[in-house]
C-alpha cells in the first residue's frame, strides 16, 4: 500500500507543477476555454485520445471482457468508425463554426437564448454522467486498493480537478492530458508483454485454454442482440456529441489541425483497444472469474488484479497511478466542457444576454467548476456498483440522441430550422433518459429498484432514442417554417464557412 501511495503521489505532484506553470498562461476566456487556439495537432491528437481512453475504457471494458468472453469486446469495436465519422464528417465543419463551445457552432446558424440555453443544459448532463463514470473508477480503486473509503477518495479528486481547471484551464488539461496518455499507453503495453512472456508468443494464445463458455461466441436471445446493436450505435455516434471530446477541435488554429489532430487520435486509441480483449482473456486465465468478481461484481478491478498476479505490487501500484492519473485527466476535460456551457451559454449569452464582460465571464466559469464537482460527486456515490462501460454508454446514447442531429443537421441540411433544433433537444433529452429510467438497468432483478419489471428492455436507448431525435428535428422544421424568424442564418453562407472556413 505505502508504494502505491508513493506512486500515486507522485502522479499528482507532477500533474500540480504542471498546472502551476498553466496557470500563469490562463488569464483570458480564450486561453481557458480553448488554450487560445494553439494546441498543436499532434498534442491535441494525444489530448482526444486521453479524452476517449477512459477509465470507462481501461477499466470496464476489460473486466466486462474477462467476465462474458467477446461480448463484452463489442462496446469498443465501434470506436475506430466513430472517429472515422468524426474525421469525415463533424472535425472541420465544427472548427470553422465554433469557439468556445458547442452551442457556439450551432449558434452560427441559429441565435436565440431558449436554444442556447438548451444545448448547455445537454451539455451539462452529458458531461455530469461523464464526470459520474471517472468519479466512480476512482473512488473504486482508491477504496480496494489504497484504503480509503470511497467517499472520502472522491471528494479528494473532486478537488484535484477543480484545482487543475479553476488555475490552469484548458492548457493544463491537455498538458495532463498528454502526460496521461503516454503513462496509459506505456502501462497497457508492459501488461500486455507480460501476458504474453506468460501465455505467448503469439497474442491468439491468450484466447487457448480460456473456458468455452466465456470464450466462444453463443446464440443470444433477441432482447440481447438488439441490446448490443443499441450499444454499437450508441458508440458510432455518440462521440459526434461528446462536448468535451469535441471542443478538443476548437483548441487548434485551424480545420486542417483539427483533421491531423483526429488522425493521431484514430490510430492511437484504434490500437489500444484491439488490445483489450488479450487483457482481458489474460486477467480471466490469470485470476479466475470467481475472483475478478469478487474484487468486483462488474469486473472494474479486472486489470489491477492482473498487474499485481503478473508484476507484484510494484507493477500494481504503478497500474494503480496511471489509471488515476487517466481519471483526473478526464475528468478536468470534462469540467472544462461544463464550466463552457454554465458560464459562457448559460450566464453570458442568456442570463445576461451577451453583456457580460470577459473578465466577468472568466470568474464565473472558475466559480462554477466548484458546483459542477459536487453536484458529480453526490452522483457517484449513488452509481457505485456500475459498470463503468455501460455508464459510458448511456452518456454516449444521450449525446448521440441530443447533440448529434443538431449538429449534424445545423452544418449539413437547408431546411433545418431552430425550432426543429430546440424540439431535437428537448424530445432527445427526454427519450433517452426516460428509457433509461425504465429500463433493466433501474428496474427489475439486476436493476437498483427490485420488485417492478423494467417496460423498455434495452439497456442502452440508442436504437430508439437517436432515431427519435432526428424525428423531432424534422418534425419541429416542419412546424418552424412557418416562423421566419426561425430559419436562422443564410445557409449558403453557413455552408462555406463550415466547409472551407472563413
Amino acid at each position: 500500500m505505502g508504494l502505491s501511495v508513493t506512486i500515486v503521489v507522485a502522479i499528482i505532484g507532477v500533474t500540480l507543477a504542471i498546472t502551476y506553470l498553466a496557470a500563469k498562461r490562463n488569464t483570458s476566456t480564450d486561453s481557458h476555454y480553448v488554450a487560445e487556439g494553439q494546441v498543436g495537432p499532434i498534442g491535441n491528437g494525444l489530448a482526444i485520445s486521453g479524452d476517449y481512453v477512459s477509465a470507462a475504457s481501461f477499466l470496464g471494458i476489460t473486466g466486462l471482457i474477462a467476465l462474458s468472453g467477446f461480448n463484452g469486446f463489442y462496446l469498443a469495436t465501434a470506436v475506430p468508425l466513430a472517429y472515422l465519422l468524426v474525421l469525415l464528417i463533424i472535425a472541420e465543419p465544427l472548427r470553422n463554426l465554433g469557439r468556445f463551445t458547442l452551442a457556439d457552432a450551432v449558434a452560427a446558424r441559429f441565435d436565440g437564448r431558449g436554444l442556447r440555453a438548451c444545448l448547455a443544459v445537454t451539455t451539462i448532463v452529458i458531461s455530469a454522467m461523464y464526470m459520474v463514470i471517472q468519479f466512480v473508477g476512482a473512488g473504486l480503486l482508491v477504496q480496494a486498493l489504497l484504503g480509503i473509503k470511497f467517499w472520502v477518495a472522491v471528494v479528494v479528486l473532486g478537488l484535484l480537478m477543480v484545482v487543475y481547471t479553476m488555475f490552469g484551464g484548458m492548457l493544463a488539461t491537455t498538458w495532463v492530458q498528454v502526460l496521461k496518455t503516454g503513462l496509459l499507453l506505456g502501462g497497457t503495453a508492459l501488461i500486455l508483454f507480460l501476458v504474453l512472456m506468460k501465455y505467448g508468443p503469439s497474442p491468439f494464445h491468450v484466447v487457448d485454454a480460456v473456458p468455452d463458455a466465456v470464450a466462444s461466441s453463443h446464440p443470444q436471445s433477441t432482447t440481447k442482440t438488439f441490446d448490443i446493436i443499441s450499444q454499437q450505435l450508441a458508440l458510432a455516434l455518440g462521440v459526434m456529441g461528446l462536448p468535451h471530446v469535441m471542443v478538443r477541435f476548437l483548441t487548434v488554429k485551424d480545420a486542417r489541425a483539427a483533421r491531423k489532430s483526429g488522425v493521431v487520435a484514430l490510430w492511437i486509441f484504434s490500437i489500444f483497444y484491439l488490445v483489450l480483449p488479450f487483457i482481458g482473456y489474460g486477467a480471466l486465465r490469470a485470476i479466475g472469474k470467481d475472483e475478478i468478481s469478487k474484487a468486483h461484481p462488474q469486473g472494474n478491478l479486472a486489470v489491477v488484479q492482473l498487474a499485481r498476479e503478473l508484476g507484484g505490487p510494484v507493477l500494481e501500484a504503478v497500474i494503480i497511478g496511471i489509471t488515476l492519473a487517466t481519471i483526473l485527466a478526464v475528468l478536468a476535460g470534462v469540467a472544462i466542457a461544463t464550466s463552457g456551457a454554465f458560464a459562457h451559454d448559460l450566464y453570458t449569452h442568456v442570463i445576461k444576454n451577451g453583456n457580460a464582460t470577459a473578465e466577468k465571464q472568466l470568474k464565473v466559469a472558475r466559480l462554477s467548476l466548484l458546483g459542477i464537482a459536487i453536484v458529480a460527486m453526490f452522483l457517484a456515490l449513488g452509481a457505485k456498483g456500475f459498470n463503468l462501460g455501460f455508464l459510458a454508454n448511456v452518456a454516449f446514447a444521450v449525446a448521440a440522441s441530443t447533440s448529434l442531429p443538431v449538429l449534424l443537421l445545423s452544418i449539413y441540411w437547408k431546411g433545418f430550422n431552430r425550432v426543429g433544433a430546440t424540439w431535437a433537444l428537448v424530445g432527445g433529452l427526454v427519450v433517452s433518459l426516460g428509457l433509461v429510467a425504465i429500463s433493466p438497468n433501474i428496474l427489475g432483478p439486476t436493476g437498483l429498484i427490485h420488485g417492478v419489471d423494467a417496460i423498455f428492455p434495452l439497456t442502452i436507448p440508442a436504437l430508439v432514442s437517436v432515431p427519435a431525435g432526428f424525428l423531432f428535428a424534422y418534425v419541429g422544421s416542419l412546424v418552424g417554417r412557418s416562423r421566419p424568424d426561425a430559419a436562422g442564418a443564410d445557409f449558403a453562407e453557413i455552408e462555406r464557412r463550415a466547409l472551407i472556413g472563413r
